[in-house]
Formats: structure tokens, C-alpha cells, sequence
């Protein structure tokens, strides 16, 4: 299953590789799984997670996922 992003919500907030973890985040997967489909470390997912709920002022990464969805960053 893929969503689809639509890159006018994002606003430059979060870069490509935060959108692409974001997505994953959002499709169920744990930080290892996403470090496995992205060819990362999983310190570097975490160093993701953390970078995108701190640019976005959430607590954590459950507000981001509903925020990316609230403001229909996928389509």
C-alpha cells in the first residue's frame, strides 16, 4: 500500500526524506521496518521522528500523523 503526497500542504516544513518516513510512520511500520525499506539506520529514523515533531511543535509522533492527515498532506 502507498499513499500519495500532496506536496502543496507540506510547505517546506519537512524534507523529502522526513515525508517519506512520515508515510511509512502512518502506514503502521516501526522504526525498524522503516529503516529496513529506507536503507537507514534506525537511530536515523529515530533522529527523523524527532526532527519532524520538533519543526511541527507536537509532542510526539501520533499528533504528527494526525496532522498530516487533517491537512491532507496525503491524498
Amino acid at each position: 500500500m502507498t499513499i500519495q503526497i500532496n506536496e502543496e500542504h507540506l510547505q517546506d516544513s519537512i524534507s523529502a526524506r522526513e515525508v517519506e518516513v512520515l508515510q511509512l510512520i502512518s502506514l503502521g511500520y516501526c522504526n525498524k521496518e522503516i529503516a529496513d525499506q529506507l536503507f537507514i539506520s534506525r537511530l536515523t529514523v529515530e533522529t527523523h521522528r524527532r526532527n519532524m515533531v520538533k519543526k511541527m511543535g507536537f509532542r510526539n509522533a501520533y499528533q504528527l500523523v494526525v496532522w498530516a492527515f487533517k491537512e491532507r498532506v496525503f491524498v
